[in-house]
């Protein structure tokens, strides 16, 4: 069977997302989400990563990323993509520097050696509207989907409160806000419907 190749190419929008080693608990604290976002917030401004949407669990993550222009935030220039080009996004080099900060923060904090997360970070393209409104739901109403809240209110480490305006935006890019705020009936929809959502990791 012929392997599959994923690239990442530039100008796309990706689904990001990994979960910790056996599926444990990696995010204890509120120190340690605020660890992480505060280094999701300077590797972002540094690598030049689009965020369109994002949550954070007690044991895994998910990311909506926009691959940049060829050679923006790329210290080596233009580049074309090919079968080799992975390792040389800008996506791939921004989680490989936060999965690598947080790993030696955890395991400093926790006295744990070793690994935290399952391996190279996952990713699947965002190719057209309707995926993408769908995703969007998804990643925002998480923390619902995996029970760890009643109302969705009562997780603060989602980008649904900036997508509602609850809160001011602080990681998400502004020109890609969609304003689902409107779409009342949709959002009672997808909330209704999260349980019979699976997302293989």
């Amino acid at each position: 069977m012929k392997k599959k190749i994923n690239i990442i190419y530039p100008d796309n929008i990706y689904h990001v997302y990994n979960r910790a080693v056996e599926k444990r608990t990696i995010f204890y604290t509120d120190q340690d989400y605020e660890y992480f976002i505060k280094k999701f917030l300077f590797y972002r401004d540094m690598i030049k990563i689009k965020l369109l949407c994002y949550s954070v669990m007690p044991n895994h993550y998910h990311f909506l990323l926009k691959e940049p222009t060829p050679g923006v935030g790329n210290p080596r220039g233009p580049y074309k993509p090919n079968v080799n080009q992975f390792k040389g996004s800008n996506i791939s080099k921004f989680m490989g520097l936060l999965a690598n900060s947080y790993t030696n923060y955890f395991n400093l904090r926790y006295d744990h050696s070793g690994r935290i997360f399952q391996g190279p970070f996952k990713f699947k393209i965002v190719d057209n509207d309707d995926y993408l409104k769908k995703i969007v739901y998804y990643i925002n109403l998480n923390p619902l989907k995996h029970k760890i809240v009643k109302n969705i209110n009562d997780w603060p480490y989602t980008s649904y409160f900036e997508y509602f305006g609850k809160k001011k935006t602080i990681l998400i890019n502004k020109e890609f806000l969609t304003d689902i705020n409107e779409d009342k009936e949709d959002l009672k929809y997808f909330i209704s419907e999260l349980n019979n959502i699976e997302y293989e990791f």
